[in-house]
C-alpha cells in the first residue's frame, strides 16, 4: 500500500486540469459539517479531498486513501492503490447518446482484480479535474507495481 499522502498533488491536478463546479468542491475545513454523515464512513487517518455531491442517492468522494461514490443509492469504495485504469464510459454514455466530451459524466475505473466499477460526476470542468488525478492515480500504480 502507498505510504506517501499524495493529497496536495492530486488538489493541484484537480485545480489544474479541471476546477469546481456548482457540485462539486474541494473540501475545506467548514465544510465537514455539510457532508458529516459522508464522513462518518472514513476510516482513521483517512482525509476528504473533493466532493461531487448531488444528494444523498448520488455523490463521489475522493479521499487520500479511497473513493467512495453512491450512484442511484448503490454504495461502493475502492483504495486508491487498487485503481490500475481510469477511462470515459464511452459506452454508457453513446447509449444515452452524449457524443460531446464536454458533457460526459462517467468514468470507468478497472480494479488490480480486473472489476470495474463506473462513477458519475458532473460534467465539465469537474469531470475533467477528476478524470486526471484518477488518471495520475493509476499510472503511478502501475509505475510502482513494476
Amino acid at each position: 500500500m502507498n505510504t506517501t499522502d499524495k493529497s496536495s498533488t492530486y488538489i493541484s491536478i484537480f485545480k489544474r486540469k479541471g476546477g469546481e463546479g456548482l457540485t462539486t468542491k474541494i473540501i475545506k475545513e467548514a465544510d465537514n459539517k455539510d457532508y458529516n454523515g459522508l464522513f462518518a464512513q472514513l476510516e482513521k487517518n483517512e482525509a476528504p479531498l473533493l466532493i461531487y455531491f448531488l444528494n444523498l442517492l448520488n455523490w463521489f468522494l475522493l479521499t487520500n486513501n479511497r473513493i467512495l461514490m453512491c450512484n442511484e443509492g448503490q454504495s461502493i469504495f475502492l483504495y486508491l492503490a487498487d485503481i490500475i485504469e481510469v477511462r470515459p464510459a464511452l459506452q454508457e454514455e453513446m447509449n444515452d447518446r452524449i457524443s460531446d466530451k464536454r458533457k460526459f459524466t462517467r468514468l470507468k475505473i478497472k480494479t488490480k482484480n480486473g472489476d470495474y466499477f463506473i462513477c458519475k460526476l458532473e460534467k465539465g470542468q469537474p469531470y475533467e479535474g477528476i478524470y486526471q488525478v484518477l488518471h495520475f492515480i493509476a499510472t503511478n500504480n502501475i509505475r510502482e507495481s513494476r
